[in-house]
């Protein structure tokens, strides 16, 4: 990743600007691309660059795109899980559609929307987690997996807003564009949090 990085900041005539200061970088993968534990047991992940690599210390992270390779896992709730019941023949249906008509797209802004929320309360991996192991960090997108609404939890991922076509979201964009983003733990409240929260 970093190496992709330095090329992005090294390349002519218009290379990416390099911020130290300011700087947050994020490397997105196409459904063909493989990546070591992508779906296995991440779907992106934040780190720092090396100056001995990049030529400076800035926050990066890597979102893979999950509509083929993982959709289940990564593209979750839009998905189904592998190995999850089908459907009942009642018309019950767990998927819940998303809002902007790809699961692996919207896959990919719910993982980024976690991984800028871990990069901003801990981007050199020494800030703030929870826990007792900084080798193993519960960090702030991580102790709130699966949580999209008011009174998730268990595999239900909460109450959100749907549109007319029952696409799930839970954050309103510019011109009108929707996006179902995972909350995050409020240190201050001493739980998970998000855009649409109740109470």
């Amino acid at each position: 990743m970093q190496h992709i990085i330095k090329n992005a900041v090294t390349s002519k005539p218009s290379p990416l600007p390099l911020d130290p200061r300011n700087g947050l970088y994020l490397v997105l993968t196409s459904s063909d691309v493989q990546v070591d534990e992508f779906c296995r047991a991440v779907c992106g992940f934040h780190y720092f660059s090396f100056p001995s690599i990049v030529g400076a210390t800035v926050p990066y992270a890597w979102i893979g795109y999950s509509g083929t390779q993982c959709p289940g896992v990564c593209a979750y709730p839009f998905a189904r899980p592998l190995g999850a019941p089908p459907p009942s023949a009642m018309g019950g249906n767990d998927i819940m559609r998303p809002p902007n008509g790809d699961a692996g797209v919207d896959g990919m802004i719910s993982v980024i929307a976690h991984e800028l929320a871990e990069s901003s309360s801990n981007p050199l991996v020494n800030a703030w987690y929870a826990g007792d192991n900084p080798i193993a960090p519960g960090e702030i997108a991580d102790m709130c997996l699966g949580l999209y609404g008011s009174g998730g939890g268990g595999g239900y991922v909460g109450k959100v807003s749907t549109d007319a076509g029952g696409n799930g979201y839970n954050v309103n964009g510019v011109k009108g564009r929707r996006f179902l983003v995972q909350w995050v733990w409020d240190p201050v409240k001493k739980r998970c949090f998000g855009p649409n929260a109740m109470d």
